[in-house]
């Protein structure tokens, strides 16, 4: 299995990110982000990325072969040693490869490890059956459900949320 890599975003990143997963709007169902329309949005969304990771453990998902960005993901400090995902997005043509799972265990040792995180906070669309598997892979424990709205469109949806804890 290939392995994967945690890095932040770089300029060189927008063409990656606009043919694999900006522009998919099927791979944006499950997901908070607004699909972009075109390119220059895609240039805009990128400094937004690099300007956010600056100050926040969020990462692009890269292959350590060729360094090509296959997904991006990321955690918001909420204070207390807790932090909750910010979103865990792999394109289209690299799913099943087991590249969330390792870009998830990634994240959580340097949560854990690094940043020294007592829990961490997961949640998915209740519809995404591939995210819940992932955390249940990961041994996170189901702790409720919620209703909310994406703002972009005003899709109302549920939302699964799963608890780890560090050891």
């Amino acid at each position: 299995m290939k392995k994967v890599i945690l890095r932040k975003a770089q300029a060189k990143d927008l063409d990656s990110m606009w043919n694999n997963i900006w522009q998919d709007k099927e791979l944006a169902k499950y997901m908070l982000w607004k699909p972009v329309e075109n390119y220059e949005e895609a240039k805009i969304r990128l400094e937004k990325t690099i300007e956010y990771q600056k100050t926040n453990p969020a990462f692009y998902i890269c292959l350590e072969e060729t360094d090509e960005v296959v997904g991006f993901l990321g955690a918001v400090d909420t204070g207390d040693g807790v932090f909750e995902d910010c979103g865990l997005c792999i394109a289209a043509k690299y799913q099943r490869n087991g590249y969330g799972k390792q870009a998830l265990q990634l994240l959580l040792k340097m949560i854990f490890e690094e940043l020294g995180g007592k829990e961490f906070i997961y949640s998915c669309f209740e519809e995404n059956t591939a995210s819940q598997k992932l955390c249940e892979s990961l041994g996170f424990e189901y702790i409720y459900s919620k209703q909310n709205i994406r703002k972009w469109d005003n899709l109302e949806y549920t939302a699964r949320y799963f608890s780890k804890k560090a050891i």
